[in-house]
């Protein structure tokens, strides 16, 4: 049987009812709301959306079928890396964990990044999240500056882009001296760490973001 139109009407007594047109006859049919979300559902049942290749230390990737936008949460995984100040390089700095959020337009294109630092551990949903001690990023979100990010074919492409951002020279922007437990400026809060460890962050340095988990953040 083949319907010239059907059309689907929600009354003020919320029943459903399917207005069919047959050859110019009409019929009417009433279904039940678990009916047509069914319908629905199954209709969607095919529908897929692929990843790709991921880093190999990717978190979660979060994806908007209806733009093409994605979110990628990586895990830094080196306890140290090389960081410019103005122009005073301090290879091998110890580093508190890290994470890196990636907003990424369909085109491939980087629109933001976020930094974040969770709480050592096993990571889930409800582990804290601690203030980025350093400068240029207010809450999460990161300020690039004039610095131009890469066009990405995949998401295993960022594998190697936080030891790029880490590379970038800090200036004083967004610093605050509360952000750290021992309310040093950000030359000295450097120099001081220079010869520490990944856990002295946590026993003296870091301060909880209040009511922020990793939920927050992925």
């Amino acid at each position: 049987m083949k319907n010239d139109e059907m059309i689907l009407r929600i009354c003020e007594d919320k029943s459903i009812r399917l207005e069919f047109f047959e050859n110019g006859q009409k019929r009417t049919k009433v279904i039940s709301v678990e009916t047509l979300t069914d319908c629905i559902s199954r209709s969607l049942a095919g529908v897929r959306l692929t990843t790709g290749l991921l880093p190999a230390n990717a978190l979660s990737v979060t994806m908007d079928s209806d733009n093409g936008r994605r979110y990628a949460v990586l895990e830094f995984p080196d306890e140290r890396a090389t960081v410019t100040y103005m122009n005073t390089e301090y290879p091998d700095f110890p580093l508190p964990r890290l994470l890196f959020g990636f907003r990424i337009e369909d085109s491939g294109r980087i629109s933001g990044i976020n930094i974040g630092v969770p709480d050592l551990g096993k990571l889930t949903p409800d582990t804290r999240m601690f203030v980025y001690p350093f400068s240029n990023v207010s809450r999460f979100a990161m300020c690039t500056g004039a610095n131009s990010l890469p066009h990405i074919q995949s998401l295993q492409q960022l594998a190697n882009l936080p030891y790029y951002i880490l590379s970038l020279p800090d200036n004083d922007d967004f610093y605050q001296e509360r952000g750290n437990r021992l309310k040093m400026g950000h030359r000295d809060l450097l120099e001081h760490l220079r010869d520490k460890d990944r856990r002295y962050y946590y026993d003296h340095v870091l301060v909880p973001m209040p009511n922020t988990t990793l939920k927050d953040f992925i």
